[in-house]
């Protein structure tokens, strides 16, 4: 017992963390870039997401106008001008979030590595599908659980499906990243 719990502490170190920072803010990027291209596609402007969407979380009087605008003029569209204020703080707030998950799915997917459960997650197809799967969870716990307390105007702002694929990405990059990071190192425990 106390064997296992030493072989655990070793593989949680400091490069298990990295490798979820680095690969949630690759995953982060993805879903930034997937995000703003259908943004940019759908004429709401390449910008917005970062803009406007995450920018939400500190401006909240911003976003509940272009609520009540958006629900007096159905179709309009979230195409704000850019402002340096807001895109920064969308930014620095999305990739913090990104780091942050990343360390959280490292670390999950170590220990269920570490339990024995799925051997499968010792390949890089097994790591990436669990990570696309993680991306969907995370979804649900951001949509049904996150939002309505955290940011309901960015819940009333976001569209569900695009939004669900931007996180299928995120756990995709994040798997794509992390897998081979993790498999390079020498301290953590076999992944």
């Amino acid at each position: 017992m106390e064997h296992t719990a030493g072989r655990y502490r070793e593989g949680v170190s400091g490069h298990l963390v990295g490798a979820g920072v680095v690969g949630g803010l690759a995953g982060g990027f993805g879903m930034a870039l997937w995000q703003m291209l259908y943004s940019a596609g759908t004429g709401d402007g390449f910008w917005t997401p970062l803009n406007v969407c995450m920018a939400s979380f500190v401006y909240r009087n911003d976003a509940q106008m272009m609520v009540h605008d958006s629900m007096m003029h159905p179709g309009m569209s979230m195409n704000e001008p850019v402002q340096a204020s807001h895109l920064l703080v969308g930014m620095a707030l999305h990739f913090a979030f990104s780091a942050f998950v990343g360390v959280a799915f490292a670390l999950v997917l170590f220990a269920i590595v570490q339990s024995g459960l799925l051997p499968m997650l010792g390949r890089y197809a097994g790591y990436v599908a669990a990570s696309v799967a993680g991306g969907a969870i995370l979804y649900l716990v951001m949509w049904y659980l996150v939002l309505p307390w955290a940011n309901a105007p960015f819940k009333e702002l976001a569209l569900t499906g695009p939004f669900f694929v931007g996180h299928l990405v995120f756990g995709a990059v994040f798997g794509l990243v992390a897998f081979p990071l993790l498999r390079r190192s020498t301290h953590a425990a076999p992944v």
